[in-house]
């Protein structure tokens, strides 16, 4: 393997975290993407902030992970559809098929609230299943939330089409700074 091979493959890499192959997602779209991926990472911060050794040694934890990420996803989606067929003029002449494409768009727009549950999940059923003590399972959790608040700038540029840079770059360290305190505070001091 010669140099450059590291480097080639640390560049495609580095291409595929902070660019989306089908190109930037339109304004619209992309405000309402970022929109579900804070508002899932919130919720399920908050939800792992609530487990305590014993739930997740219980598995209720875990549980109360997936049912937030499932519940909040399906109450997002409802209250778009609702919003839309309440005012169907907020889609201009739409066809019924553009209305259709429209709602699929909506769907996957939304898919960032169930993908913000699944990992701190799996972190908390490791602690149920005692493959790592409960205290550090939920550090875990916590922690792979802290790192999605810390991406929020990267994925907001990588949705926009835009170059990373290294104040988008600080800006999300910062609000995981934050995140983190919050955790490590919560999981030390309130057990």
């Amino acid at each position: 393997m010669t140099d450059a091979e590291p480097r080639i493959r640390r560049t495609r890499l580095y291409r595929r975290l902070v660019t989306r192959a089908d190109g930037p997602l339109e304004p619209a779209r992309a405000a309402r993407r970022l929109s579900a991926y804070v508002y899932g990472n919130i919720l399920i911060l908050a939800a792992v902030a609530a487990s305590t050794p014993g739930s997740i040694e219980h598995g209720t934890a875990a549980v109360l992970v997936l049912a937030t990420a499932g519940t909040t996803f399906l109450a997002h989606v409802f209250a778009d559809f609702v919003a839309s067929s309440q005012i169907p003029e907020a889609h201009g002449n739409a066809t019924d098929e553009q209305r259709k494409f429209k709602a699929v768009e909506e769907l996957r727009d939304a898919v960032p609230i169930l993908s913000s549950g699944t990992v701190p999940a799996l972190m908390l059923a490791l602690g149920w299943l005692s493959v790592i003590p409960a205290q550090w399972s939920e550090l875990l959790a916590g922690g792979v939330i802290v790192v999605r608040i810390a991406t929020i700038q990267m994925v907001t540029e990588r949705i926009r089409g835009n170059r990373l840079t290294f104040r988008a770059l600080l800006g999300g360290l910062a609000t995981a700074t934050v995140a983190a305190l919050i955790v490590l505070a919560k999981v030390f001091l309130g057990h």
